[in-house]
């Protein structure tokens, strides 16, 4: 398993996963950019300078079909105990 310490290295390795889902979908970066909503220097931003707004991401990663990744990363899992869940019922 790759360890990754920095987040100069994340960010390289959620750029190059963008590259590669957009490449195997055949998508130029002008059509993601496009379909994305965001304007090709920001993607071009985002590829060669590693920066761009969080919303544009999301945006980017929502065209290549990455959106699940982020919405698990996101997703609120926590975990009740069975005491916890009653009461949360009877205040129901």
């Amino acid at each position: 398993m790759v360890e990754l310490n920095t987040p100069s290295e994340i960010i390289t390795l959620l750029v190059n996963k963008i590259e590669k889902r957009r490449k195997n979908q055949k998508m130029t970066q002008k059509v993601l950019a496009k379909k994305a909503g965001v304007s090709y220097g920001s993607y071009r931003e985002l590829i060669d300078n590693k920066s761009v707004s969080l919303a544009s991401f999301i945006a980017i990663l929502h065209v290549l079909g990455l959106f699940k990744e982020l919405n698990d990363l996101v997703k609120d899992n926590e975990v009740k105990s069975i005491a916890q869940m009653k009461a949360e019922e009877r205040k129901k």
